[in-house]
């Protein structure tokens, strides 16, 4: 992450990030949302659940065990994701905050990333556009059923100087992109979460001694935008984060919406996206396949 002097090329970073409504979620909420129970938890319903003497209540329960990412998915250095089971995977943006310019005004300006996604090696589709205003948190940006074998890969990239960054992936082994599990340390030259540049979005997701805290099932998708230099302060792995959650349900029961923005299992009732309310996959979920 760095900070650029004042400069003119304010139309051109114009005409690469078109203007979107601000929409501001704590990212506390989301990363409460990626964490389950380390410890079973156990749920006990009797009915009826008042008895007269002599009768007995039917007692049903359940118990959810803990589970661990490495239970259904591998993580092959420095980020591709593969699954081993049948599993779904849905994706979040935690943050985006890859510098700064200040216009003729005097104003800074937060300068947008581009976050992609690839499955099984194919093309890397665009997933998020935009800087921090732009983010929530909450809202899943891609919902996937993977079966074994299946991977999943992260590319980003920013603009600097009026231009495109170079295009950053997990494939690559510049650790640039790198995909962490709860308990592992970002690779950095130091302690992140004592960094005096950590991004607020990033804070909730390491703990004081800066080591990843997410939710078993999760994976924390650093990005480095701006410098491939691993001995500079810039090299800090928070130009754009991305989490990552596993589980062996659909997550939004079964109504998903596709990588265009569409809710393909509602017919009619998309909100836009990239191509528009028109859904062309009628009453099929996608995702749910």
């Amino acid at each position: 992450m760095k900070t650029h002097p004042p400069t003119r090329i304010l139309a051109t970073l114009l005409a690469l990030f078109p203007a979107i409504a601000p929409d501001y979620t704590s990212a506390q909420q989301a990363a409460s949302a990626s964490r389950i129970p380390a410890t079973p938890d156990g749920l006990l319903n009797a009915y009826p659940s008042v008895v007269q003497t002599g009768t007995k209540p039917t007692l049903n329960w359940s118990i959810l065990h803990p589970s661990k990412v490495s239970d259904l998915v591998e993580v092959d250095p420095p980020g591709t994701l593969i699954a081993t089971s049948n599993v779904y995977a849905s994706v979040q943006i935690v943050g985006s905050e890859a510098g700064t310019i200040t216009n003729d005004a005097g104003t800074p300006i937060s300068l947008p990333t581009d976050a992609r996604l690839s499955f099984n090696g194919g093309a890397y589709a665009q997933i998020f556009y935009g800087n921090q205003s732009n983010v929530d948190p909450v809202d899943r940006l891609y919902i996937k059923k993977m079966q074994p074998g299946d991977t999943l890969d992260f590319g980003g990239r920013s603009v600097e100087n009026g231009n495109w960054t170079p295009f950053y992936t997990s494939r690559s082994s510049n650790f640039q992109v790198v995909s962490l599990t709860h308990g592992q340390t970002p690779p950095t030259g130091f302690n992140l979460s004592q960094s005096a540049t950590l991004n607020n979005f990033l804070r909730p997701y390491l703990d004081a001694s800066g080591k990843v805290n997410i939710g078993p099932l999760s994976v924390l998708v650093l990005m480095e935008l701006g410098t491939n230099d691993h001995n500079s302060q810039n090299f800090d792995l928070q130009d754009q984060v991305l989490l990552v959650t596993f589980s062996k349900k659909h997550p939004n029961n079964g109504h998903g919406n596709n990588l265009d923005g569409v809710d393909s299992s509602n017919p009619g009732q998309g909100k836009g996206g990239p191509n528009g309310a028109v859904d062309p996959s009628s009453g099929v979920d996608d995702e749910a396949r």
